[in-house]
């Protein structure tokens, strides 16, 4: 079973896309160090991975993604200040401008049956107002997200890559774990590492064999995309592109 079938079993394009992909990054330094260093014993692996696959594994993978994601969503909103969609429906936030704001509100009020507060009201109790907001935007995740990405092709897009995002942030601890233990296992099986009575053998870095090299880079690439792409400061940079895109809808529902 190659890579290609494995990620085709996943057939949903968000289950794919937002919760897959993370977990294979994840995996990757692995992957390619499993390929390029032991490829004779390929074989054997490919029976676990079928085996894998076909008790439930991807299921799993995706699951337990989306749960680290999910998890450290809820700890960004309280950092953040609230859910983007919520802070972007706020008086006092001037990310949207107070006309298109008041049409936002005016929609969503009129669909949940609710009066959206005013400046005042939203001043003098911002946790209420914060629930009349939240319910809007709640509104408008139902009646847009079962669409599939057909008619709100942009939002669906968004969503994607804000899931992808955050679902690879929460798994990226694991991610560096398994992208240093990559490095090191492949550094000390050449020799280069604890080998000759030293901690590191700096002659050995010229007699790397190129599936080490090849594994090294991978593994390193990975490192840098966990530690310098997947941060809280792009996640959030999604989370309100996704926000302002999904109150946009309101003009077109």
């Amino acid at each position: 079973m190659t890579l290609d079938d494995i990620v085709a079993k996943v057939t949903d394009p968000y289950d794919r896309q937002a919760r897959l992909y993370p977990a294979l990054l994840c995996l990757l330094p692995l992957l390619a160090l499993l390929a390029l260093l032991y490829a004779p014993n390929v074989s054997a692996l490919k029976g676990v991975v079928t085996l894998a696959v076909s008790c439930g594994g991807l299921f799993l993978m995706t699951n337990i993604c989306r749960e680290m994601g999910k998890r450290l969503e809820d700890r960004l909103y309280r950092e953040w200040g609230g859910k983007p969609t919520t802070q972007l429906l706020r008086h006092r936030d001037g990310s949207i401008d107070s006309v298109t704001k008041r049409r936002y509100h005016a929609f969503l009020a009129a669909k949940i049956n609710v009066a959206f507060p005013d400046t005042e009201q939203e001043k003098s109790d911002p946790a209420k107002a914060d629930e009349a907001y939240q319910s809007g935007a709640r509104w408008l995740l139902d009646h847009t997200r079962p669409d599939g990405g057909k008619k709100f092709d942009l939002l669906f897009r968004d969503n994607v890559t804000y899931g992808f995002r955050r679902n690879a942030l929460g798994a990226r601890p694991v991610g560096i774990v398994i992208a240093i233990a990559c490095l090191v296992w492949v550094l000390a099986k050449e020799h280069v590492l604890f080998a000759g009575g030293k901690i590191v053998d700096w002659s050995m870095f010229g007699q790397l064999s190129p599936p080490a090299i090849a594994s090294l880079a991978v593994s390193g690439m990975m490192l840098l995309v966990w530690v310098f792409f997947f941060t809280k400061t792009s996640l959030r940079t999604c989370a309100f592109s996704f926000a302002e895109t999904l109150l946009r809808t309101c003009d077109t529902l």
